[in-house]
């Protein structure tokens, strides 16, 4: 005889544990998701990032179970990620001919995926707060930055991490001079958390008020520290960039439209190089794109030599084939004839290559093509004292990838993208946001030349002074101001999450040592009783 479905549940406990947990909890952990998202562009509301993280921590400490508080931070995790990336299926729709509950299907699989650290940083948090001991929640904040940094180095998704949401906010956004965007996200948390911490039911006044202080220090102080690395910039030889946006079609069913986005690109850089003054050396900078450089092909570069006749540098996107694939590169041509490549180190999950794909029994619906990842990572030598630190695309959020071209001696850093593939959505202002702070720790001016928008000049403190609109071919003459001295991240990198990794390793060791001795004790007094 079968048994009804309630009494099957009331079989497993977890199960039947999560039927009687309120549904507040829920709702809570989806309208902090919901607040992070309103964050970010295009909503632009900075101020909620610290309420949304408010109101994660204060859901998280609040549930009565460690199961229930994970899979709350897992719920936000998920809600934010896919809240914020949604955008990621348009590719998916328009040009993969996937159905559209599909797509966004595959992108909440993504995001469950991701969110998997955000369950971590709700597992630790309720593991080493639930007896309301102060260092457990001083602790808070190692946890989160623990969480993004898992995120961005291990499963290599680094996309919209707590601090893009301040990035148009120069008075908290600098101090990633001092330890990356982690740092800001670390202090942003720190913030938050001791404006929960001073809420907790029966929390003594003066507690709650040296909680509010601490939190506002967190803030304020690495802020004041920054200013003092802000000095004179170093005297370098100038550099006019002519950044060319030229809009080529992504996939064109007839090649007469890319010949013609061809010559567009040729037409907007010889007018920009006639507008540029000589006295500099000149830069023309071609996005990455359909019309990208076939550079195995013989003579590829025969339609450059306007440029370089000129006397001007070109920095192009290109394709080459190599071990069995393609590689996706940026050539650097000189007038005198040589030739510098870099080719792609990071390539983009489900656009350039399939995660695990071995090991998945069936062919996942994407527009993925296997790409070949480049195997080192050096600056691009342009003149003497000009070095140029190039990325491409999706690696504008690997914060280590540009320390390492610094450290190279990268005197501006150039972003060739080509986010045409995510149409009219917030996705383009998303991807800018990173090179904000990239610019910020490195101390480094940044150009970033897209497909279609936004293209950009950013300076070494991560302010963007120039822009071109979305969906219009242009050109922009830009005179690249001098780069600033080596920062304090440079430097030192991503100390601050190995800092954070070994607090929250050692608090969690703790508490479960205190458990078990704990445990032993009242055992040990148990039997002695007896």
């Amino acid at each position: 005889m079968a048994c009804p479905a309630s009494l099957e549940v009331t079989r497993i406990p977890f199960l039947s544990r999560l039927r009687q947990t309120r549904p507040w909890p829920w709702w809570m952990a989806a309208g902090s998701a919901l607040l992070f998202v309103l964050a970010l562009p295009p909503f632009r509301l900075w101020p909620l990032a610290f309420v949304a993280f408010g109101l994660l921590l204060w859901t998280i400490t609040r549930a009565e179970r460690m199961t229930t508080a994970t899979l709350l931070g897992w719920l936000a995790g998920t809600l934010f990620y896919y809240g914020s990336s949604w955008w990621a299926t348009h590719s998916l729709i328009v040009y993969g001919n996937i159905p559209t509950p599909v797509a966004h299907g595959l992108i909440i699989i993504a995001a469950g995926l991701v969110a998997l650290p955000t369950a971590v940083f709700a597992w630790g948090v309720h593991l080493t707060t639930r007896h309301g001991t102060g260092l457990g929640w001083w602790c808070v904040p190692a946890w989160w930055c623990v969480s993004e940094w898992l995120r961005g180095e291990l499963f290599a998704f680094g996309w919209n991490p707590l601090a893009n949401a301040v990035a148009t906010e120069p008075w908290l956004a600098r101090t990633a001079m001092l330890g990356g965007h982690y740092l800001v996200g670390t202090l942003v948390a720190a913030f938050a958390t001791g404006v929960i911490y001073a809420l907790q039911p029966r929390q003594p006044f003066r507690r709650a008020v040296g909680a509010l202080a601490v939190g506002m220090s967190a803030i304020l102080v690495p802020a004041v520290v920054a200013l003092g690395f802000v000095s004179r910039p170093v005297e370098t030889t100038r550099l006019t960039v002519i950044a060319v946006q030229p809009c080529a079609p992504l996939m064109a069913t007839e090649a007469a439209a890319y010949r013609q986005a061809e010559r567009r690109q040729m037409q907007l850089a010889l007018e920009g190089l006639r507008q540029a003054p000589p006295e500099a050396p000149r830069l023309v900078v071609f996005p990455e794109s359909q019309i990208a450089l076939e550079a195995d092909r013989p003579g590829a570069d025969d339609q450059l030599r306007p440029l370089l006749e000129q006397g001007a540098h070109v920095l192009t996107n290109a394709t080459r084939r190599v071990r069995g694939g393609f590689a996706n590169a940026a050539l650097l041509y000189a007038p005198d004839g040589r030739v510098v490549e870099y080719q792609k180190t990071h390539l983009m999950p489900f656009g350039e290559y399939i995660p695990f794909h071995r090991y998945v029994p069936v062919t996942l619906p994407t527009l993925a093509m296997e790409a070949v990842p480049g195997t080192q990572v050096s600056a691009l030598p342009m003149t003497n004292d000009l070095r140029l630190g190039v990325s491409i695309c999706f690696e504008s959020t690997f914060p280590g990838l540009h320390r390492q071209l610094r450290q190279q001696g990268a005197t501006l850093l150039v972003n060739l993208a080509n986010d045409g593939w995510f149409g009219d959505t917030p996705g383009s202002e998303q991807h800018l946001r990173h090179l904000v702070y990239r610019a910020i720790e490195t101390g480094c001016p940044v150009v970033r030349v897209t497909n279609d928008g936004v293209s950009a000049l950013l300076d070494s403190g991560g302010q963007v002074w120039d822009s071109m609109p979305h969906n219009q071919p242009d050109v922009r003459i830009w005179q690249v101001s001098p780069t600033l001295p080596s920062t304090p991240y440079v430097v030192i990198g991503d100390a601050v999450p190995f800092v954070c990794l070994a607090v929250a390793v050692a608090i969690t060791l703790w508490t479960l040592w205190t458990r078990v001795r704990f445990y032993t004790e009242a055992i040990t007094d148990l039997v002695a009783g007896e």
